[in-house]
């Protein structure tokens, strides 16, 4: 299991997540440290011959290296430093804060260049609109001295919005990682969050070859061919070098 720094105090050991987390009602009423429902496998630093894959060893060093670079952008680390004091118990940084960090980093740019907002995703069964604000107030407040728009949003009321905005019907959500899953690129479905005193998780549903590579591959969880195509014009503006892959497989 990696170790790693988040600049102060002492380093975290990183866990790799493929599969959903528990739910944040689960893990209250469980009272134990947080652990996945399905243990994710991970490699040790020195693994005995023959016990791990050279898949996995390759596996374990890019989630390495695409977290030290997700990093090296600060508003990354303050929000992960500080957001467990929200007293949020299901929570992921998520999207463009972090694959944008890593595709600025690979392409010789500032780390925050071009990164509109910051997003964090929260579960919480409570689905009115006060409970949500007054999240969204608390983290404004926390957050106030850093020049960056920070979007928090309950995962726990999306399907409530979701279809007055984008069109399409979207399904009640049992916790924060099914959100991460819905995104209609897989680059963007990834989180990280800092949990406790000890560990650094990382959620990578589709993995990471399309975030390290400057790639957009299309998830067609919901039917999003718009939003996806949206998306892939302004990114390529501002990484001329990204590979867009076509919403349908017969797509020019």
């Amino acid at each position: 299991m990696s170790l790693i720094s988040l600049g102060t105090g002492a380093p975290l050991r990183l866990r790799i997540h493929a599969g959903l987390r528990p739910s944040a009602k689960e893990e209250a009423e469980d009272k134990r440290p947080l652990k996945p429902k399905r243990l994710p496998k991970t490699v040790p630093l020195f693994p005995e011959a023959g016990t791990v894959s050279t898949a996995e060893v390759r596996s374990e060093r890019l989630a390495r290296q695409v977290v030290q670079l997700i990093l090296m952008n600060r508003v990354n680390v303050e929000i992960l430093e500080r957001f467990n004091r929200l007293g949020l118990h299901d929570w992921w940084l998520t999207a463009g804060a972090l694959f944008q960090t890593v595709w600025n980093l690979r392409s010789g740019r500032a780390p925050w260049q071009g990164i509109s907002d910051y997003d964090v995703f929260y579960f919480s069964e409570d689905q009115t609109w006060d409970a949500e604000d007054q999240v969204i107030q608390d983290c404004a407040r926390l957050f106030e001295d850093i020049d960056a728009d920070i979007q928090v949003r309950n995962q726990g009321r999306v399907h409530l919005w979701y279809e007055g905005k984008y069109g399409v019907a979207y399904p009640p959500l049992a916790n924060a990682s099914e959100g991460i899953m819905r995104f209609p690129a897989r680059c963007a479905a990834l989180g990280l969050k800092r949990t406790g005193d000890d560990y650094l998780d990382l959620f990578v549903p589709f993995g990471l070859d399309d975030v390290w590579n400057l790639i957009m591959t299309p998830n067609r969880t919901l039917p999003l061919s718009h939003v996806y195509a949206n998306k892939a014009e302004r990114w390529q503006k501002e990484w001329p070098q990204l590979t867009v892959h076509p919403w349908a497989d017969d797509e020019k």
